[in-house]
């Protein structure tokens, strides 16, 4: 869930003199209307050391306001108009996390905790052995030197991103005073982790565990270097309204099934070997930054992605089987979940789904009718899909309205294919291509229509005319609405349903749904077309 914070600073209040930081969810403020709000923020420097409401329950005249915060006791305030500036106690002081009371329909809140405890790296290393070491290797444990090699080593803008707790009392002052701070640490991203480090059995003191893209959002932003920006603009992230359905009403079977490339909660259980999420947290993780980028670790990939750019390897991860048995970490980092998904010739129940680019772009998916194709060169591009997916580029004079281009958005730019190919090339190749494929691809359905009509058997023929050819679920070839009352010939029928036919259906798919018409691998989807045309084609010539 993305959700809008602010969070500001109050001198006011006689609760304690140190009674200093507040949150206040959302510029409206936060009504005492039911709801649950990821603590995870939209805040330079990673999760804010600020208390943050998370939760309110109406009950009636009252309701109870909960909140995530690291250093009490904290004091509820409450107002019913935000541009008033009038904010008034809500009840007493408390130590725990959470207040019950009197409250209307027109009330706002917002809670004040003391100063809080940042905590060094190097104090969580003292139990997180395993992880601190291979952090200490990452370019955000040396953020700030990276700050002062380009001369801005002491501006305040910069700090709050490359120090822990820059602007808080208790946080980065200067690297004289407080050198612990340095750098991005477990702080940043987790929150303030002193009293953890005090009280390290106590649940209400552990710091945030969240793969809230927010937390990385909060320092890589703006138009320098626009991640969070991109990524929020990408099919990345969000999930998909039905698969988020299916995962909140088909329980831990559609999580298992679509949650390992459609939920990054869900992967990472997966991948940690942990129980998997609630439903509702699957369907409100998208795949987000630590998914493919792993902030403890700096890997031999760059950029800490988890997996390697490039491989060779079939891969097409099968839903029917357990995730464990086939997850492997030397396929490419987008063939992860970009790949056929077991698709195979010999199915029957419903078209290939939308993900075979991986394996288009390796040429080894599609029935080859055990010739040897003929590849285009972009499957020994040494970056692959990052070559033209996650292409950064400076811009002149960079600005809001002009932002930096950092690939984020995962699309394919023209200019990503220099030096291989002038922009205005790349632009004329793709076009020429794609037209190619495209014209390939109706030829293809054309003569599949046209068997189905005058060659399938029968009853087949009466039944479904021109779907005769389908799968029970038919594709966008034949159902281009995904209309539900569509369908083709059921498990029984498609015994009916020749070799030949089935071959040449489940290549013209793994064309279409690749996407690019051509693009990944122009040669080899020309080849499988031409070996579809030619299977259709011996079955329009029986008698």
């Amino acid at each position: 869930m993305k959700s809008t914070w602010l969070s500001a600073s109050n001198q006011g209040g006689n609760l304690l003199s140190s009674l200093l930081f507040v949150s206040l969810i959302s510029p409206a403020g936060f009504r005492p209307q039911a709801g649950v709000y990821d603590p995870a923020t939209l805040v330079p420097g990673g999760v804010s050391g600020s208390p943050v409401i998370t939760n309110v329950v109406p009950q009636g005249q009252q309701c109870t306001v909960h909140w995530k915060g690291y250093a009490g006791p904290y004091q509820l305030y409450k107002t019913h108009a935000l541009d008033s500036g009038e904010w008034q106690k809500a009840g007493l002081p408390v130590i725990g996390s959470s207040v019950t009371v009197p409250a209307d329909a027109t009330s706002f809140f917002r809670v004040a905790g003391t100063p809080p405890v940042f905590g060094a790296a190097v104090s969580c290393g003292d139990c997180h052995k395993n992880l601190y070491p291979t952090w200490t290797n990452t370019t955000h444990a040396h953020a700030l030197e990276t700050l002062k090699g380009i001369g801005q080593g002491t501006n305040p803008r910069c700090l709050t991103c490359h120090t822990v707790g820059y602007g808080f009392p208790s946080g980065f002052t200067s690297e004289t005073a407080t050198p612990f701070y340095a750098g991005v640490q477990c702080a940043n991203c987790h929150g303030p982790s002193g009293n953890h480090y005090i009280y390290p059995t106590d649940p209400a003191r552990r710091p945030m565990v969240s793969l809230s893209a927010e937390i990385c959002g909060g320092c890589h932003q703006d138009f320098h270097h626009p991640y969070y920006e991109e990524w929020s603009q990408s099919g990345h992230g969000f999930v998909s309204e039905d698969v988020a359905e299916s995962m909140i009403t088909g329980g831990e079977a559609r999580m298992n099934s679509c949650g390992p490339c459609h939920s990054g909660a869900v992967r990472m259980a997966l991948l940690k070997g942990e129980p998997l999420p609630t439903g509702e947290e699957a369907a409100k993780t998208p795949i987000t930054c630590a998914v493919c980028h792993d902030p403890h670790v700096k890997t031999p990939n760059g950029s800490q992605l988890r997996n390697p750019k490039f491989s060779y390897d079939f891969y097409s991860y099968r839903t029917s089987t357990n995730f464990a048995s086939q997850y492997n970490p030397e396929i490419n980092i987008c063939g992860q979940c970009h790949n056929a998904r077991g698709a195979t010739w010999k199915d029957t129940s419903r078209y290939p789904h939308y993900s075979p680019q991986y394996n288009m772009l390796l040429g080894n998916i599609g029935f080859t009718d055990d010739l040897t194709p003929i590849h285009s060169t972009h499957r020994d591009i040494q970056r692959q899909c990052t070559q033209c997916h996650t292409h950064t580029h400076e811009v002149p004079t960079p600005g809001v309205d002009n932002p930096v281009v950092v690939g984020h958005r995962f699309e394919a730019r023209m200019n990503n294919c220099e030096p291989c190919h002038t922009e205005d090339s790349a632009t004329a190749r793709t076009q020429i291509t794609q037209s190619e494929i495209k014209q390939l691809i109706d030829i293809v359905k054309q003569q599949m229509d046209l068997w189905a009509e005058t060659k399938a058997p029968e009853d087949l023929r009466v039944k479904y005319g021109k779907l005769a050819w389908e799968y029970n679920t038919p594709g966008h070839l034949s159902n281009p609405t995904d209309d539900p009352a569509v369908r083709g010939p059921t498990s029984q029928e498609q015994a009916a349903v020749p070799d030949e036919i089935k071959q040449a259906r489940f290549n013209i798919y793994m064309v279409l749904q690749d996407g690019s018409y051509g693009v990944h691998n122009g040669k080899y989807a020309r080849f499988l077309l031409q070996i579809a045309l030619e299977k259709v084609g011996g079955q329009l010539s029986q008698p």
